[in-house]
């Protein structure tokens, strides 16, 4: 064979191993779909001096991200609660039933705000399903069902989440059900945010306070199926057991479903937290801002269908950000922390904690600790157990009833110093748990979310891999088992949350007519 016809020959080997390459690159993207989509939470910092123009910015900043490299393989990007428009900035918003694409419409007959427009814009523009929160009016008359007495101006005002597809269309809007200290109004009829992808996925909303109440949350979940849950949110986190991306995560994993949560980021004013969860699964990404100022940055993760099983080995390592140590964000505590029944562990004397039992009303649990200790210069924290079974109340004075078994941080030995953080933070911990084991009984609900509950020293959850977690019926009661697997130290909490969602002072039960908007 001569070198000419060694060299067609290479040539056309070439060839074919270039398209096979190529088929299979292709049969992966086509296999990645199949079993993933992508996508995005933002966390936000809105702007804070109050100028007029902050909606120009913050509209910009968003177009800006939504047009990023970073956010170029994104399906879906969820924006924070209260970060793009200011309470005054209002807009009417069209309904589902009303298949409008506000960037469509002809100016003369556009009676929708401009921002609304150019998101509308920006989601044809970048094919990308975008969820937005903003402040909506409606004229008050329009649901004729609704015996409550107009406002003087004739508008309800709303706190809004709004979706759009990758025509810019409107395909979901939701009003906020549990108003948390905000002047505004809530709908007579209780609708639920629910839309479809073109990705296979069906998703489901809610806004920042509505996560810890049965309707719409628990509900979506529960009543509806959803496995897939957007979450927009302005949250003021509080220690021990209830700071942003702690609840995030506890919430994924208790319902097993999808979590895409958005935060704004204002940290001196308690806000922050954004992150995407995969159910039992774990972090996907998490983030928690705690310096002195806030960021505007997209985060994004492929996130397993949940109506396939990928096994976990096949998920990527979940993208924790958050500075080593609080340091500006401002936190609330818990206000019935006092009220625990709880022990304080005298680690320098024992290593151990063996069956100790703890009880606070109906509620009984079981711990056991291992421990080593560490040589350390720095004040460190200290640890109680505890156990409680109540009403916790919020700052609006509605309630939950809830039931905890945890392992919690104080400050020093007093009971009043725990769930907090010493300012400035120079506590660090001596202490390496080597294991923990909590057990509990928690007595069989209708509508009930039991939830594992972890923290470390920088605010974030411990990740899938170093935790067990068991919920089995047993009769009338759940078995809960939560246990740490791999050595941890700096932890803040570790343990077992349960909301008890019949009873709340804020419980609203479903009508029989159902607004899917």
């Amino acid at each position: 064979m001569n070198s000419k016809s060694m060299q067609i020959l290479k040539l056309i080997f070439s060839v074919l191993l270039f398209n096979k390459r190529s088929y299979q690159l292709m049969e992966s993207d086509a296999l990645a779909e199949q079993f993933y989509y992508t996508a995005g939470v933002v966390e936000f910092r809105p702007d804070a001096t109050g100028m007029t123009d902050a909606l120009s910015d913050h509209l910009q900043a968003y177009k800006d991200l939504i047009g990023s490299v970073e956010a170029e393989d994104v399906d879906i990007i969820v924006f924070p609660e209260g970060t793009l428009s200011k309470d005054f900035q209002l807009t009417y918003v069209p309904s589902k039933k009303d298949n409008v694409i506000p960037c469509s419409l002809p100016e003369e007959e556009n009676i929708y705000a401009d921002f609304l427009v150019e998101l509308s814009c920006a989601a044809q523009t970048f094919k990308k399903y975008l969820v937005i929160n903003l402040t909506e009016k409606e004229i008050c008359w329009i649901n004729a069902n609704d015996p409550r007495p107009c406002s003087r101006n004739g508008l309800n005002i709303f706190n809004t989440n709004v979706v759009f597809d990758r025509d810019g269309r409107v395909v979901s809007r939701y009003r906020k059900t549990h108003v948390y200290v905000e002047n505004k109004n809530t709908t007579y009829e209780q609708e639920y945010g629910i839309f479809e992808t073109d990705f296979g996925v069906r998703f489901g909303h809610f806004i920042c306070f509505d996560i810890l109440f049965y309707t719409p949350a628990q509900e979506l979940v529960e009543r509806f199926g959803i496995t897939d849950i957007i979450f927009t949110s302005k949250f003021y986190s509080e220690l021990p057991f209830l700071t942003a991306a702690q609840l995030q995560m506890g919430w994924s994993w208790g319902n097993n479903v999808n979590l895409l949560a958005a935060g704004a980021s204002y940290p001196v004013n308690g806000s922050t937290g954004s992150g995407i969860y995969a159910g039992e699964n774990g972090i996907l990404v998490s983030v928690m801002v705690t310096g002195n100022v806030g960021e505007r940055k997209l985060y994004k993760a492929k996130v397993p269908k949940k109506n396939l099983k990928i096994p976990p080995s096949n998920l990527a390592s979940p993208t924790m950000t958050a500075n080593n140590l609080p340091k500006s964000l401002r936190l609330l505590k818990d206000p019935e922390i006092e009220n625990f029944s709880s022990i304080l562990l005298n680690l320098q004397q024992r290593t151990d904690v063996e069956g100790e039992t703890l009880c606070h009303g109906n509620l009984c649990c079981q711990f056991n600790i291992s421990t080593s200790t560490m040589d350390s210069s720095m004040p460190n924290y200290y640890y109680r157990l505890g156990v409680f079974e109540g009403k916790r109340t919020y700052e609006k004075k509605v309630w939950n009833n809830i039931k905890i078994c945890s392992l919690y941080a104080c400050v020093t030995e007093s009971v009043s110093s725990c769930g907090e953080l010493p300012m400035p933070n120079n506590l660090n911990s001596s202490v390496i748990f080597r294991s923990i084991s909590i057990k509990g009984l928690f007595k069989k609900s209708k509508h009930l979310l039991i939830m594992p509950n972890s923290l470390e020293s920088n605010l974030l959850p411990l990740p899938a891999t170093k935790v067990n977690w068991s919920k089995s019926l047993q009769g009338d009661s759940y078995e809960v088992s939560h246990q740490l697997t791999s050595e941890t130290d700096n932890l803040l909490t570790f343990g077992i949350y349960a909301n008890y969602y019949e009873g709340s002072a804020a419980e609203r039960l479903p009508l029989p007519s159902l607004l899917h908007d």
